[in-house]
């Protein structure tokens, strides 16, 4: 079967990924939403490590209105997702990468006056499916490896 955009199977499971980060940095529900399975499980829990306390978030509209509320929309972002090795079987993938991502407080994020950010290097560990000509994040663990600046610009 065909995947969106003439992919591979690697390439269109590895999209996934980018599709969640880019909408974060572009506070896009459609596009995150269109990373994820209707039943998706993210857990945030390994952000206890940081002093963070989040609940695993399940489906996709929550993963959306969580992931919109805490950082797509009051922050100014970047997201860079690296590293990435994914394996397909048939229509399932297992994904890691690395995704550095850095915070400013809404407005203030392209500004050199301001220098108040939270960044994070980040680990995810994805499980994926294939839906249709789209592959989607069906199970996703983000682990922070470190952390630098002000978390309190994380607080909104």
């Amino acid at each position: 079967m065909p995947n969106a955009g003439g992919l591979t199977d690697r390439e269109a499971a590895i999209d996934a990924i980018i599709r969640f980060v880019c909408s974060l940095d572009e506070g896009d529900d459609e596009l995150c939403a269109s990373a994820f399975t209707e039943d998706i499980y993210v857990d945030l829990t390994p952000f206890q490590k940081v002093g963070m306390k989040y609940d695993p978030v399940v489906g996709r509209q929550a993963v959306v209105e969580r992931m919109m509320n805490a950082v797509g929309k009051p922050l100014d972002t970047t997201h860079c997702a690296t590293n990435v090795r994914c394996t397909v079987t048939g229509g399932t993938a297992d994904l890691t990468c690395c995704v550095m991502a850095q915070h400013f407080r809404g407005g203030q994020g392209p500004s050199p006056e301001f220098q108040d950010y939270y960044f994070f290097g980040n680990q995810y560990k994805a499980s994926l499916v294939r839906e249709g000509d789209l592959w989607r994040v069906n199970r996703l663990m983000i682990t922070p490896a470190w952390v630098q600046g002000n978390p309190d610009v994380m607080k909104v």
